[in-house]
């Protein structure tokens, strides 16, 4: 990540007095969902850094409400003074922050249908990562401490440890995997670590 970026998410995150235990801990599942499904996605380390930085910042819009939340962070990931990301970068972090519940991304959605088809692409990918390592959260107490994913045939298996202690977070998690399996095009299994 570049430390300017960083500081200035990470200073926004805080101005909006984020829950910072559940951010980091998305934060964290949404980078090991990313970086063992790279066969699946594709996607370089400049990807990495966005995802990384909606999911800090993806919760912010609890400062309006809960219920829209979503959409308060887009627009207010959008209305930041982020000067270390250009435009295209700052647009791609609120659209996966808008995208990680709620409606799926549809160019009915003017933030997400100005973007590249391109970049829409991105979108989805990413935040059907972050959609699915929030549900890993759900219980907002950093149950999961690691995954480990396996791909067998069209189902990936997402293990998660330790193999106890997570089930609300396990099943919140297969909940939240239909965006991903619907983006990838394969069935998903969130099971207890052997």
């Amino acid at each position: 990540m570049t430390r300017e970026a960083y500081l200035q998410v990470l200073a926004l995150a805080r101005y909006f007095d984020f829950e910072q235990a559940h951010s980091f801990q998305d934060a964290r599942l949404a980078r090991q969902l990313f970086d063992q499904t790279y066969d699946l996605h594709r996607l370089g380390d400049e990807e990495a850094e966005l995802l990384q930085y909606a999911a800090i910042l993806h919760d912010i819009g609890y400062w309006y409400d809960y219920e829209n939340h979503h959409k308060h962070a887009f627009r207010m990931i959008m209305e930041a003074d982020l000067t270390a990301l250009e435009a295209r970068e700052k647009a791609i972090v609120a659209n996966v922050a808008r995208y990680h519940r709620s409606a799926l991304p549809t160019t009915k959605h003017k933030g997400f249908a100005a973007l590249s088809p391109a970049d829409q692409d991105v979108v989805r990918k990413l935040a059907s990562i972050l959609r699915l390592a929030d549900g890993l959260d759900r219980t907002h107490n950093n149950a999961v401490e690691e995954l480990m994913v396996e791909l067998w045939e069209d189902t990936l298996v997402i293990w998660i440890y330790p193999p106890t202690g997570n089930e609300m977070d396990r099943l919140a998690g297969q909940k939240k995997s239909r965006f991903f399996q619907e983006v990838f095009g394969l069935s998903v299994q969130v099971l207890p670590g052997r």
